[in-house]
C-alpha cells in the first residue's frame, strides 16, 4: 500500500453516495477507500466505490465475519475482486460478542480459533472457484460444494485478506493467516508496539511467515469533544486492556463506571482530558501532524470520520473537509 493515507467512507453512505465520495477521494489523492460495516451492506458499497474509481484500492474495514457464512463472504469478495480488476481488499472482524448477538442475533464461541478457520474456508472456496472443484473441512466450517455451477474462473485476481483485532489472541491469528492486520482506532502507540506487534509476530512464527503490515484508522473530527464522544462507544470491557497497558487503568475504571451509570458526557470528559491524545484520533486542523505521528507506528493509515453524534449530512461534509486536508498534505 502507498504511504499516502487512505480514507474511510462515512458509515451511513448510500451506494450512490459511495460512488460520488469514492471518486472524490481518488481525485484528492487518497491511496485507498475503505468501507465500514456499521449501517449499510459493505459489499454493495464496495461495488459502488469500485465502479466509480479506476486506481485506488477499495477495501472493507471491516466486514463482520460471523454474521455471514464463509462461503457467502468468499462469493461476494471473489466477484468484487474480478469487478475491480484486483483492487479489492477483504477485511474481516469478529465484533464484540454482545454486539454480535444484539445486532445480528448470532452467538458464537472461541472467536479467535473460529476466525482462523473462517479465513481458511474463504481461501479454500477461492481455490475451488479458480480450479472448478474443491471442498473444505475445518474445525468449525464444512463446505462440501463451493462450486454449485460447474466451471473454473481462471485467471482471476488475488484478494488480500485483512483481519481485525484488539486483543492479542485474535491479533496472533491475524499474524498467522492474514495478509494484513486492521488495527482499531481505539488503540495507542504503546499498545500497538508492546502488545499487538509481538502478537502478530507470534502468529507469523507459528505459520513460518513474515508478520503482515498494520493498517491504523484515525478518526478525524472538528474538535476534541466530538472525538472523545466517539471514543466512548469503544470503551467497553473487552477493549479496556488498551487503556490498562497504556498506563490508564484508573481512567478506564472511571470511564466504564460513568458509561454503566449512563453518564456518557462524564465519560467523554475523562477521555478528552486524559486519554484522547494517545488514541487513534486527529483534530482536522492538526491532521498532518497526527498522520506523521502514527506513521512511525503503522504501515498504512486510513482517515475516517465520527459516526456517533453526527447526522449523515454532517458526516459527509466533514469527510469532504478531510479530503481537502489530504490534498494539501
Amino acid at each position: 500500500m502507498s504511504a499516502r493515507p487512505g480514507v474511510g467512507l462515512p458509515g451511513t453512505v448510500t451506494m450512490r453516495e459511495a460512488e460520488r465520495l469514492a471518486a472524490e477521494a481518488e481525485s484528492a489523492g487518497a491511496s485507498s477507500v475503505w468501507v465500514a460495516d456499521v449501517r449499510r451492506e459493505p459489499y454493495l458499497a464496495s461495488a459502488a466505490a469500485l465502479r466509480a474509481t479506476t486506481r485506488v484500492t477499495v477495501g472493507i474495514d471491516v466486514a463482520v465475519a460471523f454474521s455471514r457464512s464463509p462461503a457467502v463472504t468468499a462469493q461476494a469478495a471473489w466477484d468484487l475482486a474480478g469487478y475491480g480488476g484486483g483492487r479489492f481488499v477483504l477485511g474481516l472482524g469478529s465484533q464484540v460478542g454482545p454486539t454480535l448477538l444484539s445486532r445480528f442475533g448470532v452467538e458464537l464461541d472461541r472467536p479467535a480459533a473460529r476466525m482462523r478457520d473462517y479465513v481458511q474456508a474463504v481461501r479454500a472456496c477461492w481455490d475451488a472457484y479458480r480450479k472448478g472443484h474443491g471442498r473444505y473441512e475445518g474445525d468449525f466450517y464444512s463446505i462440501r460444494q463451493p462450486i454449485f455451477s460447474p466451471g473454473a474462473d481462471d485467471p482471476w485476481p488475488d484478494t488480500p485478506i485483512y483481519v481485525a483485532g484488539v486483543n492479542p489472541v485474535m491479533t496472533a491469528v491475524a499474524g498467522e493467516v492474514a495478509d494484513g492486520f486492521a488495527a482499531h482506532m481505539f488503540c495507542t502507540p504503546t499498545y500497538l508496539d508492546r502488545i499487538l506487534r509481538p502478537a502478530l509476530a507470534r502468529g507469523a512464527t507459528r505459520a513460518k511467515r513474515e508478520a503482515p503490515p498494520v493498517l491504523v484508522p484515525l478518526v478525524v473530527g472538528r474538535d476534541r469533544a466530538s472525538l472523545a464522544l466517539q471514543m466512548t462507544t469503544y470503551t467497553v470491557p473487552a477493549y479496556r486492556r488498551v487503556l490498562d497497558e497504556s498506563g490508564l487503568r484508573e481512567e478506564a475504571d472511571a470511564i466504564l463506571a460513568a458509561i454503566a451509570d449512563r453518564r456518557r458526557s462524564e465519560a467523554a470528559r475523562i477521555i478528552e482530558e486524559h486519554c484522547l491524545d494517545q488514541l487513534g484520533v486527529a483534530v482536522l486542523d492538526d491532521l498532518a501532524e497526527r498522520v506523521r505521528h502514527w506513521s512511525t507506528h503503522a504501515d498504512a493509515i486510513g482517515l475516517t470520520v465520527p459516526w456517533y453524534g453526527l447526522d449523515a449530512d454532517a458526516q459527509i461534509a466533514l469527510f469532504r473537509d478531510v479530503l481537502r486536508a489530504l490534498e494539501g498534505m
